[in-house]
């Protein structure tokens, strides 16, 4: 009986041993991972993905269990950094690795360096975005905090990468002739879709519209899932859109334009692209732009003198934006008649041009103001109207000029002629008295 005693008592003293030392191990595996994740001075006090808090082995470093992520989902990381007596300059990152286009598509993010002061926590946040071409399989999300010269602190989170339920997307729009098109022809639309989900889309509702000219097209398709995953891993679908066509109105004035495609599927779920088409004007459906006439004239006023001319100098100055044909017309009582020096002037934009307005009173016409009236239209449409004054004076008496001038000239041609006549004769006599001295002697 002793002996059996002694036995118990014996195997009761070696569990009571083997937990000590089983204590001991797992304190010194502790200490041991504590001083290899413990990179001068930091430790990360928490991780949390998509707002859920990760546990992870303390031993391995690897979360203790797996995440399931769908294609074309964000992971939104958030670590809780501490440091008991504080350090400068210190960045996270997290990174998914095994992606074949990782150098096209990028599936990692890291931080600005930051500080973390002694005995406080600091939250800093990493977005990784899963691409809808990576192939449904087993990944790792790895994370590590790390500073200029320490050992890095790093977690591997397991990903099992899914396909979505329902997954549908634009994978390309084109656009004919071009993504520029004139006013007034058609924009031509091919829509290419991608279903990456594993469940067939019925009835896709697919819209192109331009909202600012009020244009739109639709179409009706169906696109079913691939039959399991290709050989090249691609476990996507694709369709074609039928092509629709978008008319440009006529008089849609030049500019770039938005246009948006959507694709609405599983009755409440829907994708969109946005893009951008440049629209030329069409000079035939424009509206017609603002014709703009600047007059000068001067004088206004003038005298002129019954039976006598006055000229008005009208100067046309086109500020239009495009050439123009004007008539030019003048129009007065029956005191007067006119004459224009061009009728019909043609101006391109920009150009002017000096009219001559004359104007003749006539001999009875009555004295004091009168109106003359100078009309500048184009297209049979009147654009400005002018008012010119002539102030009609009483013409000076020609009859008894004349006379008097008349007699002027005779009285000096007179006198011309009495003084050649007379110098004719004194001619004659001295030769006559030259002729009788030598007859005489």
């Amino acid at each position: 009986m002793l002996n059996l005693n002694q036995t118990v008592w014996r195997k009761g003293k070696m569990r009571k041993l083997l937990s000590v030392m089983t204590l001991f191990v797992i304190s010194l595996l502790s200490l041991s991972l504590v001083s290899a994740l413990n990179s001068a001075d930091l430790t990360v006090e928490s991780v949390r993905v998509n707002g859920d808090y990760i546990s992870f082995n303390t031993a391995t470093g690897e979360a203790t269990e797996t995440l399931a992520v769908e294609e074309g989902q964000t992971l939104e990381v958030r670590l809780g950094v501490h440091s008991t007596n504080g350090v400068n300059d210190v960045e996270a990152d997290a990174k998914i690795s095994g992606f074949e286009y990782s150098d096209e598509v990028s599936l990692s993010d890291s931080t600005p360096l930051f500080d973390v002061a002694a005995n406080t926590t600091k939250y800093v946040n990493l977005e990784v975005e899963v691409p809808r071409e990576l192939d449904a399989d087993n990944y790792w999300l790895r994370l590590r905090v790390l500073d200029r010269n320490s050992t890095a602190l790093v977690w591997n989170i397991p990903l099992q990468i899914e396909t979505a339920r329902n997954g549908l997307d634009i994978a390309e729009v084109s656009f004919s002739p071009s993504t520029t098109v004139r006013a007034g022809r058609s924009l031509l639309a091919t829509v290419l879709l991608q279903n990456h989900g594993h469940r067939d889309q019925h009835d896709v509702k697919v819209t192109v519209a331009i909202p600012e000219l009020g244009v739109s097209a639709v179409e009706y398709v169906d696109v079913d899932a691939a039959d399991g995953a290709a050989a090249d891993g691609d476990s996507n679908d694709y369709e074609d859109v039928p092509e629709m066509f978008l008319p440009i109105p006529a008089n849609a004035a030049a500019g770039d334009y938005e246009v948006q495609v959507t694709a609405d599927f599983n009755r409440y779920d829907s994708a969109s692209q946005t893009y951008t088409v440049r629209v030329l004007e069409n000079e035939l459906f424009q509206p017609e732009a603002e014709e703009v006439l600047v007059l000068a004239v001067g004088p206004e006023v003038q005298n002129v003198a019954a039976g006598s001319k006055a000229t008005y100098a009208v100067a046309l100055n086109n500020e239009g934006s495009r050439s123009r044909a004007y008539l030019v017309s003048a129009t007065t009582g029956s005191w007067a008649t006119t004459a224009v020096s061009e009728s019909l002037v043609v101006l391109e934009s920009g150009r002017s041009r000096v009219v001559y307005v004359d104007v003749t009173a006539a001999e009875n016409a009555p004295a004091g103001l009168q109106t003359v009236t100078v009309a500048i239209s184009s297209d049979g449409e009147v654009l400005e109207t002018v008012s010119l004054s002539a102030n009609v004076v009483a013409a000076p008496a020609r009859r008894s000029v004349d006379l008097r001038t008349g007699v002027e000239i005779a009285v000096i041609v007179l006198v011309v002629l009495l003084v050649i006549i007379g110098l004719i004769v004194g001619f004659s006599r001295l030769r006559k008295d030259e002729g009788g001295e030598q007859t005489y002697y």
